[in-house]
Parts: C-alpha cells; structure tokens; sequence
C-alpha cells in the first residue's frame, strides 16, 4: 500500500494537474466557473482520502477519468433537475449568479458524488450505466458478462444507498 501523498507532493500534482483538469471539465460542462468547482472538489476528496488513510492511483489518466465522471453526474443532475422541476430553471435562468442557489447545488451535488463513491466499483458502473447512459439492464448485463438479475440487483443496491444517504433529495437527483 502506498503511502500518502506529503503536503509538498499534493500541492505539485495540484499545481500540474488543475488548469488541465478544468479545461478537461469545461469541455463537457461548459461554464468555466462550474468546472473550476467540480475540479476543486475533485482535489478536496483526493485531499480527504489521503487524511483517511485511503489510497489511490494519482496518475494523469485516474484523474481525467475521475472529472469526467464528476462532470457527467453533473449534466445529468442537472437534466434531471430540470425535467422534475422547470420552475428551478427559469428562476436558475433569471438569476445564475444567486449565491444561495449554487452553495445549494454544490452541496447537494457534492453529497450524490460522495454516495456514488461510496458504491461498490460494480456496483457504480452498473449503476451509472443505467442510470447516467440510460442503458438498459440487458444490455448492461451483456456488455458486463452479468446476469440481468445481478444488474438488477446492482441497482436496487445503489438506490437503498442513496436513499440512505440522501434521503429527501433522491427523489430530485434520479428522478
């Protein structure tokens, strides 16, 4: 097991890693303020898991797959969010610069990132699969080699999860 990164090491693979990243992010979020944020939290959940003891890959290739993750749970709350509950929307539309509303949903999308990280690896894939790709469970089953019972199952996991952890605001996120 490796050992966790020093100050100093954190602070280079911040420094190297942050402008790209952001770049990365924006491509798929489009707002450069958004994907400043998603990155930052990307670096703050590094950050927490090394105080925690746990490790992980820090190379070039883990880190763009972690943002591009980040990057489509956002998308994909965001259209949920707004298929659910228009009037967000227009009042999003009408003020995007309402503090109150983005320390909201960065709160709120920080908690869903935290939940889905708490899933089993498999557990997730299948999860985003059907739930960010809207991919069928049969189609997730032959694609993995699983049963579609297992992929059931991965989903019904998932969702005790974050309803456990999330409780009220599920039902805004996933549906």
């Amino acid at each position: 097991m490796r050992k966790a990164l020093p100050g100093n090491e954190f602070k280079v693979l911040f420094k190297e890693y942050f402008r790209p990243l952001t770049v990365f992010a924006k491509q798929y979020v489009k707002v450069q303020e958004v994907a400043e944020d998603i990155v930052q939290d990307l670096f703050l959940y590094l950050y927490e898991k090394e105080d925690s003891g746990e490790h992980d890959n820090r190379d070039g290739h883990y880190l763009f797959r972690l943002v591009r993750y980040r990057c489509l749970n956002h998308l994909e709350f965001q259209n949920i969010r707004n298929r659910k509950h228009p009037e967000l929307q227009s009042h999003s539309a009408s003020n995007p610069h309402d503090p109150l509303e983005t320390l909201e949903r960065i709160e709120l999308e920080h908690k869903y990132l935290q939940s889905l990280e708490n899933l089993s690896p498999k557990c997730r894939e299948v999860f985003e699969m059907s739930r960010l790709e809207g991919r069928k469970n049969q189609e997730i089953a032959d694609e993995l080699k699983l049963s579609k019972r297992t992929v059931e199952t991965h989903i019904s996991q998932a969702l005790k999860i974050l309803r456990k952890k999330l409780g009220d605001y599920l039902s805004v996120i996933l549906f």
